[in-house]
């Protein structure tokens, strides 16, 4: 073996050794912010400043956290995330990045967690709309919209499974506005998409 071929295999071991290392803290990082982040979902008669009496944090950490437009407005089974008292929304945030993907790195930060390549302005507006219109409840019901993203139920012709949901809101979408940051601008304006 040549110096150079040593050399080689001594980076690709420190490689490895230091990718081990990452994942290990990445592992400790993500469960330190699940020690400290509650996730819940809103009952019937909750409100955001009894959840933060509740849980020993602020209105307006919840409220950031989450971004919610209007605090007086959450819906029985939205899920929340609840900071703990002093947390930053930017930590919430990281939190949230590292426990759905399992790092924090900013190029990963740019694709969505479910991995179909959506940009994260694109994911963001979505789970904007779907924040407002669900909460993010597959089951929701407001007379003939249905769903996660409450769309009319005639397009889903009788199909309310998940996957559906998620297909038809994507072509009603990129359909009628081109995109989910359209969308949530027409939101915005209507207060509907």
């Amino acid at each position: 073996m040549t110096v150079e071929n040593t050399q080689a295999v001594d980076q690709s071991a420190y490689l490895q050794v230091l990718n081990q290392a990452n994942a290990g803290s990445q592992a400790t990082q993500a469960q330190q912010f699940s020690n400290t982040l509650k996730k819940i979902q809103v009952k019937y008669g909750d409100t955001v400043s009894e959840l933060a009496e509740q849980y020993g944090t602020t209105t307006d950490a919840i409220v950031r956290a989450n971004n919610l437009r209007d605090p007086n407005f959450i819906l029985a089974g939205q899920n929340l995330v609840i900071p703990a008292k002093g947390q930053s929304v930017q930590a919430v945030s990281q939190a949230q990045t590292v426990e759905s993907t399992g790092s924090s790195s900013s190029s990963e930060s740019e694709v969505s967690a479910v991995g179909t390549g959506e940009s994260s302005a694109e994911a963001s507006a979505r789970a904007w709309i779907v924040q407002r219109e669900s909460g993010g409840d597959y089951n929701a019901r407001n007379g003939k919209y249905i769903g996660k993203y409450q769309l009319d139920k005639s397009y889903l012709n009788g199909d309310y499974s998940p996957a559906n949901q998620e297909k038809t809101a994507e072509r009603y979408v990129h359909q009628r506005y081109g995109s989910w940051v359209n969308a949530q601008k027409h939101w915005q304006t209507h207060n509907w998409y």
